[in-house]
């Protein structure tokens, strides 16, 4: 449906996962969040899906992150908080732990929560014009899953760099730096990702998966530590 807030595509044994808010930046709801994850696992019990795309719609922007406007119906700010931090987790650790290849697609901008999706994703390809910045800094905020999935993924220098600073990485940098696997041209950007979906999910299943669980062992205890110090500040300023 056009409306849904998330659409589900099957192309071939790929599974497509396209955010669907480009009017927002695709910023992600709970709900959306909770769908992607739904999604996300629903693909990995499918044993005609070999590989997972995860996307946005629109040309502008990937993923401006979780929709920190978002209002609960019940009024209850704090539960909400609670339950938006959950839902964040949930996805991160579906990206993170399905067996299976997810690749993010970048067609534009990942800002904050999109930035780290496509940091925790098995290969990432970028349209020329993409960015990736964890600029949670510029409104006062530390960043504390931001700051460890860079410094596992990047490195400590790179992490200064982007989470101090705030600044946007291009494609075409985020690529020599090993954050992105390829950069291409809009009219290519469908047809490379589905080239890279299709050549990881060609791979033995088995061992892809061993070896994605064992690669991954280190982001999944640095984002442990980073959570519960998220939950800790979440804590005191409720106090």
């Amino acid at each position: 449906m056009e409306d849904a807030l998330l659409n589900v595509e099957q192309r071939g044994a790929t599974r497509w996962i396209i955010l669907n808010r480009a009017g927002k930046a695709n910023a992600m709801t709970v709900g959306m969040m909770e769908q992607a994850v739904a999604a996300i696992t629903g693909a990995a019990a499918d044993e005609t899906i070999r590989a997972i795309v995860l996307t946005g719609a629109g040309e502008r922007v990937f993923c401006a992150g979780v929709d920190v406007r978002e209002k609960p119906e019940d009024g209850d700010t704090a539960r909400h908080r609670e339950r938006r931090s959950h839902a964040l987790a949930a996805l991160q650790d579906a990206v993170m732990e399905t067996p299976k290849p997810v690749v993010v697609m970048l067609n534009g901008s990942a800002v904050g929560g999109g930035a780290m999706l496509a940091l925790l994703a098995d290969a990432c390809v970028a349209v020329s014009s993409a960015e990736l910045s964890l600029p949670e800094i510029d409104i006062g905020i530390a960043t504390y899953s931001g700051a460890n999935i860079l410094a596992v993924v990047g490195g400590r220098a790179l992490a200064l760099d982007l989470i101090q600073s705030g600044r946007r990485l291009s494609a075409q940098d985020a690529c020599v730096r090993g954050l992105v696997r390829t950069v291409v041209a809009r009219d290519e950007l469908e047809a490379a990702t589905d080239a890279v979906a299709a050549a990881l999910g060609g791979k033995d299943a088995a061992a892809f998966a061993d070896n994605k669980r064992w690669i991954n062992r280190a982001m999944k205890a640095a984002i442990i530590e980073a959570r519960a110090e998220h939950a800790r500040h979440r804590a005191q300023a409720a106090d």
